[in-house]
């Protein structure tokens, strides 16, 4: 049995003359004492030290129903094998836990700077709009709810198109008045539970019974992530359209160039592209938007085949990139993605075709490795997914070689004359 008792020690006096009130916790026979905030004066003892005061013996009251709070679930049995001092560490960490403050906001943007660059504006344009929906930009991580993130999902999903106004300073709705496709609050969502798990693998400690966050209001959204225009596959037809199109336009050969070449390169991304060094013979580079959730850091060794040496010799230019014609092309990464994905549309417009982006690339070598008779395993190798990582994967290095003949097959399939 768990007893507790408001005391105060006679040889504990402050220099004001007040006693400290401790509560005795006492378990098997062993008392511990746990500090409060409450003192007494001399006046609010009798003789013998015992406290007197009303007003106090009820705040300490109160105080010890929160401690009875704290262990009236334990049963005996789980009793049984355990000391006072863990019945106090039970006791303190269930106190602390009703003081326990923190702000999602304040710890997201902690968060997101540990992701890699990539994926940090995912992150911001998620905290950006739930933001708008709670209509300021501070919230404690145990008031985020259920009801609350489906009326905040059922917000995005209907309101304008937003972008960044930098006269005025914020997020405004777009003149545009094309509506955000069905999604977009799945997505946000998805970024917006990956920050609160983080807090909760943080700050909470099972092993321990220290759970101050105790909710999962994401646990039961219903998600839905619709392919986007450009998660599909364009096949061989259409594909070999675009490497056999000529065009005088240097805007609209740049951004087919590097649609073709991300393509041949087994869907590498315009941000690998970018950044990339000049380097001879094979490249390899890191995967940037998967190296941070890797143990191999998305390692990539890709062949650069003869197909694709026109298309890298126009995308080459003067300076200190491997492809410096895109750095001429925009001025950074993400302008670069999307005018080459303005410049995709405004072609498939012109040719009279469904319209894609510049992720299409990706899935369409996935989809004709697979019609190649390239196996799974192989095409998730080569296009560095994250997949199921099993003892194998771990200790065993790529079959590079496979790879590079997996992607000489698909590059087979066409005419590049």
């Amino acid at each position: 049995m768990i007893t507790f008792k408001a005391i105060v020690i006679p040889g504990n006096r402050r220099k004001d003359g007040t006693f400290p009130v401790v509560i005795r916790v006492t378990f098997k026979g062993k008392s511990r004492r746990l500090a409060t905030t409450l003192v007494c004066r001399s006046a609010d003892l009798t003789r013998t030290h015992r406290i007197k005061d009303a007003t106090i013996l009820n705040k300490a009251d109160a105080l010890i129903g929160r401690m009875r709070d704290a262990v009236k679930d334990i049963s005996p049995f789980d009793l049984e094998d355990r000391d006072v001092d863990w019945v106090v560490g039970k006791i303190k960490d269930s106190l602390s836990g009703e003081d326990f403050r923190l702000d999602f906001f304040d710890w997201a943007d902690k968060y997101v700077m540990t992701k890699a660059e990539t994926t940090r504006s995912a992150y911001t344009s998620a905290l950006n709009a739930f933001a708008r929906y709670l209509g300021r930009r501070e919230i404690d991580i145990n008031a985020v709810s259920r009801q609350m993130l489906l009326e905040f999902m059922e917000m995005v999903d209907n309101e304008p198109r937003m972008h960044y106004d930098r006269k005025a300073g914020k997020t405004i709705p777009s003149s545009v008045p094309k509506k955000i496709a069905k999604g977009a609050s799945s997505r946000h969502i998805t970024k917006l539970e990956h920050i609160f798990n983080a807090a909760r693998d943080r700050y909470n400690d099972e092993d321990a019974d220290r759970i101050l966050i105790p909710k999962q209001p994401f646990s039961k959204i219903p998600k839905v992530h619709p392919a986007s225009i450009g998660e599909r596959n364009l096949g061989e037809e259409l594909m070999q359209k675009i490497i056999s199109y000529q065009t005088d336009n240097r805007v609209m050969r740049t951004a087919l160039d590097v649609f073709i070449l991300s393509f041949g390169l087994m869907g590498a991304n315009i941000a690998d592209l970018y950044f990339a060094k000049p380097f001879t013979g094979q490249w390899v580079y890191n995967r940037a938007k998967t190296r941070e959730r890797r143990a191999d850091r998305a390692l990539m060794k890709v062949t650069i085949h003869p197909e694709l040496e026109a298309v890298i010799g126009r995308l080459k230019g003067e300076g200190g990139w491997w492809l410096n014609e895109l750095h001429t092309f925009a001025s950074s990464k993400d302008f670069c993605t999307a005018r080459v994905n303005r410049c995709l549309r405004q072609w498939c417009e012109e040719q009279g075709v469904e319209s894609f982006t510049f992720y299409a690339a990706r899935h369409t070598w996935a989809t004709l490795a697979r019609k190649a008779g390239i196996d799974k395993s192989t095409i998730d190798d080569c296009l560095a997914h994250i997949g199921d990582y099993k003892a194998t994967d771990i200790y065993a290095e790529k079959a590079w070689d496979l790879i590079q003949e997996a992607n000489k097959k698909v590059l087979d399939l066409f005419s590049w004359n």
